[in-house]
Formats: C-alpha cells, sequence, structure tokens
C-alpha cells in the first residue's frame, strides 16, 4: 500500500489533507506535536493510519517517522504542512517568537524534505508555504521571511532531484489567508491587518483541492488566489512603490479587522 506522511495534521489543513490523501486509499502517517491530535486525526480516518506525535523542528525526529512510514509500505506522499503564525511589528517580535518561527516554519520544511528524500523512491514531497514568502509583508516581517526561505529551498530540491534524475517531484503550495485557528489566534492584534486585505479568507476545503490537484502534476508553485500572488510579487519587485502602497492596504485591513 501507498503511503503518505503529512505533518502538522492535528487540525486545520493537515486534517483535511490527510482525510483527501486517505480517501485516495495511501496508508496515512498522520504527525503533530499534539499527540493526542494526530491520534484523533487519525481515527477519524476510513483508511488505515498511524498517529505518532513529531516535533518539526527536530531533525532526528522526522527521521524516525520517515523509517516508520518506510516500514508501512511505499512512501508516496509527504506532505510538509506544520506551521506556526505570529504577528508584530519586526521590532516588537520577541526573540523566543523569531526563533520559533524559524525553527517550525523553515527548519521544519527543511528537515521534513530531507527525511523524505530519505525513504521515497518516487513520489511528490508537497511543502505547504504561504503568499507572505512572495514578497514583503509588514506585521509578518518575521513569518514572511521564514516562508521565503521555504519556498526557496523547496524550489531548489526541486531542481536538484530533477538533476540527479530521481524521480521525486517537490512541490510549493502557496495559499492566501485560510480560515484556521491558526489566523483567529491572531486577529485580535493591530499587526494582523493584512490579514484581512482580501475579498475573504480562504476555507480548508479550497487548500486541500489545491493540494491534491498538485500531486502528480506537472505544477512546481501553484498560488491561490493567483490574483494576490501577483500583488505580493510586484511589492517584492518595485519596492519604493510598496513603502507607499502597502500601508494603505493594510489601513483597508484593519477596518475590516475591526468590523469582524
Amino acid at each position: 500500500m501507498a503511503v503518505a506522511v503529512v505533518t502538522g495534521a492535528g487540525r486545520g489543513i493537515g486534517a483535511g489533507i490527510a482525510a483527501a490523501l486517505s480517501a485516495r486509499g495511501h496508508h496515512l502517517v498522520v504527525t503533530d506535536v499534539d499527540a493526542a491530535a494526530a491520534q484523533a486525526t487519525a481515527e477519524a480516518l476510513d483508511g488505515p493510519a498511524t498517529a505518532m506525535p513529531l516535533d518539526v523542528r527536530d531533525a532526528s525526529a522526522h527521521r524516525a517517522v520517515a523509517l516508520a512510514a518506510a516500514g508501512l509500505g511505499d512512501v508516496t506522499v509527504w506532505v510538509n504542512n506544520a506551521g506556526v503564525l505570529s504577528t508584530a511589528p519586526a521590532w516588537e517580535a520577541t526573540d523566543d517568537e523569531v526563533t520559533s518561527t524559524f525553527e517550525v516554519n523553515t527548519l521544519g520544511t527543511v528537515h521534513g524534505s530531507r527525511a523524505a528524500v530519505d525513504v521515497m523512491r518516487r513520489g511528490d514531497i508537497l511543502n505547504i508555504v504561504s503568499l507572505s514568502g512572495l514578497g514583503p509583508t509588514p506585521g509578518f516581517a518575521t513569518y514572511g521571511a521564514s516562508k521565503a526561505a521555504a519556498l526557496s529551498y523547496t524550489q531548489a530540491l526541486d531542481i536538484e532531484l530533477a538533476s540527479a534524475r530521481r524521480p521525486v517531484r517537490v512541490r510549493a503550495l502557496c495559499p492566501d489567508v485560510v480560515d484556521t485557528s491558526l489566523v483567529s489566534k491572531v486577529a485580535h492584534r493591530p499587526s494582523s491587518a493584512l490579514l484581512f486585505t482580501g475579498t475573504r479568507l480562504l476555507s480548508v476545503d479550497e487548500v486541500v483541492d489545491a493540494a491534491m490537484g498538485m500531486l502528480g502534476g506537472r505544477r512546481a508553485l501553484r498560488t491561490v488566489p493567483a490574483w494576490r500572488a501577483a500583488l505580493q510579487r510586484s511589492s517584492a519587485a518595485l519596492p519604493g512603490m510598496a513603502r507607499v502602497a502597502v500601508p494603505f492596504v493594510a489601513r483597508l485591513g484593519e477596518r475590516r479587522r475591526l468590523s469582524r
């Protein structure tokens, strides 16, 4: 049986992706730093599933999960989904927030990808990144930087594997703001204003559908929605314009945040 590993699958996007992969017939290895949440997700799946606790900051823990997954069958999908979100002016972020954000969002993706490459003979590594990794997002300087690094690593690894003629593809999915507990926990902060500049928050199902559509496909990077990605990229390409435009957009977002 084909095996799929999903990190951060105790809730939200990770749990949704686990359910979709289970419906496709994979044996799921459901991981989360919250062992009870991972177990609950695994028990809710229709197909075979194994729950394992995983702190994605720990490289050796990733390797242990990879070995356990390989013992169950052919690992053909590995989804690095675990992430953390914090918002604050860059100079107000605490040392712990900065360190944790990079350890989980960047190193977690790197460690997971490396562990996957060690055991996968074929298939897809899918890294859930963020539109924030495509350009500057005030209030999210640390978060955006951690996601930009994860995106750069993802794209470089995909090219390296192709050059080595290994049939393992590495994909990046960059969604806009998703209606999850990560967002609701920071929505009270004024620094989260840019979260509310879109027409609406994406649903978990929309992101899961986009993720499933990338598996087995040729598309290495997908943004959801595409028009928001264009705005992010223009901010990176035209920093002078962004200094004027982004604060204006943030004020619009702040009004929407307060009206929630």
